[in-house]
């Protein structure tokens, strides 16, 4: 290649060649995938092709919120336009099967601020939350449910927090009767399992209402991990970090997507993507029972040689099996601990993205989509018909030099 070149800028007869070369690339359009933390990314221009990058980024994991879409829209609006008006709001719609996408894109035709992020399935409103993360543009990024819970007036103060010096940010939820009581009362006992489990310190009450710097947002990035639990990872990272105390809100609309199993496996990946307690918990209680069984097998064997009353008698079946039936269940629950560690290293060996997009509105990967192929028109010219352009277009090239 580098001969090539200097062919060409010293006359010599590589220029048909190279003419041939510059036509063919002349109409070739390689799609570039922008990294949000690179540097040259911040301070575009609207000539560069990508527009103006925002100061706030908000990220709203969406499924099936129809019914909140509009009244989040307003209500950001109504809390950023007269503090920060320079903010985008990226739906990260998870595999919406309701009118979500159409929504969004009403409102981004409205107002481009307004951003949709469509993923080709159900993944989960962690990874959904990682979605929205990767393609945040702004220097600070928060992330919020779009069912109004966690009120939009709050953004102001938790970016006071973050001009203070903080650089991660959580809304904790103040004590509150919203909701089941059943709920509530399974929240707190997982947090306290959290708080003493867990390696790192889990604030009790905070959701996934939380402020990033652009430095904490490559940090989340970076944990690329199946089962996901983003209120301790953002815990995990580091860095200043503060709280802002919330008031939840009644749910606008639609259903509640978090129902008692899912809150239990969401409990789960918590305590088994950030500690290896309970298996250290396990071999302890194992420890001791093995302990408290050579010390009865020696009462035993000592009250059998010494003929003590009652050991030579054969007695005793129903605290037998009792402790059969304790010890098999403690060794099933400790392969029950193993498998759960095991079957999380699956998952994470088969190396899966954490999601997969299906197409976007107002994104810097719009340009990775073909239009051509989302029309889904079936093409009536065979496919070797631009070689055969290129080929006519090569012998004119190669007659005109002769």
């Amino acid at each position: 290649m580098e001969r090539a070149c200097q062919a060409r800028d010293t006359g010599l007869r590589a220029g048909p060649a190279l003419e041939c070369i510059d036509w063919l690339l002349s109409d070739v359009q390689i799609p570039m995938i922008v990294d949000p933390d690179s540097s040259r990314h911040f301070g575009a221009s609207p000539s560069s092709g990508r527009g103006p990058v925002p100061f706030l980024s908000i990220v709203v994991p969406a499924l099936n919120e129809e019914q909140n879409v509009d009244a989040l829209a307003d209500h950001v609006c109504a809390a950023l336009d007269a503090y920060c008006p320079d903010f985008e709001l990226i739906f990260v719609s998870d595999g919406s099967s309701d009118a979500t996408c159409l929504r969004v894109s009403e409102l981004h035709a409205r107002d481009p601020r307004f951003k949709l992020l469509h993923l080709s399935r159900t993944f989960g409103h962690q990874p959904a939350i990682l979605a929205g993360l990767d393609h945040a543009r702004g220097r600070v990024v928060i992330t919020m449910d779009a069912d109004l819970q966690h009120p939009p007036a709050a953004i102001p103060e938790l970016l006071a927090r973050w001009q203070a010096g903080a650089d991660v940010v959580h809304a904790v939820r103040k004590p509150t009767r919203i909701g089941s009581p059943f709920i509530r009362r399974c929240k707190r006992v997982g947090y306290g399992l959290l708080r003493r489990l867990c390696e790192v310190d889990i604030i009790p009450g905070s959701a996934d209402f939380r402020l990033y710097d652009r430095r904490a947002v490559r940090a989340m990035r970076m944990l690329r991990e199946q089962n996901r639990f983003n209120r301790g990872l953002a815990r995990w990272i580091g860095f200043a970090q503060d709280t802002v105390y919330i008031d939840e809100q009644q749910r606008y609309g639609g259903v509640a997507k978090y129902s008692f199993f899912k809150l239990l496996r969401l409990l789960m990946n918590g305590v088994f993507s950030l500690s290896s307690k309970p298996l250290q918990y396990v071999g302890i209680g194992g420890l001791v029972l093995s302990m408290l069984s050579s010390c009865y097998l020696v009462l035993v064997v000592g009250a059998w040689v010494f003929n003590l009353p009652g050991y030579r008698a054969i007695s005793g079946w129903p605290s037998t099996i009792a402790a059969i039936l304790f010890m098999g269940g403690i060794q099933l629950t400790a392969i029950w601990l193993m498998a759960q560690y095991l079957a999380r290293t699956y998952d994470e060996v088969k190396r899966r993205p954490p999601y997969l997009v299906a197409r976007s509105i107002g994104l810097e990967c719009d340009a990775l989509f073909d239009e051509s192929r989302d029309s889904r028109v079936i093409p009536r010219q065979a496919s070797g018909a631009p070689v055969a352009a290129v080929r006519e277009r090569v012998a004119e090239l190669v007659a005109h030099v002769r």
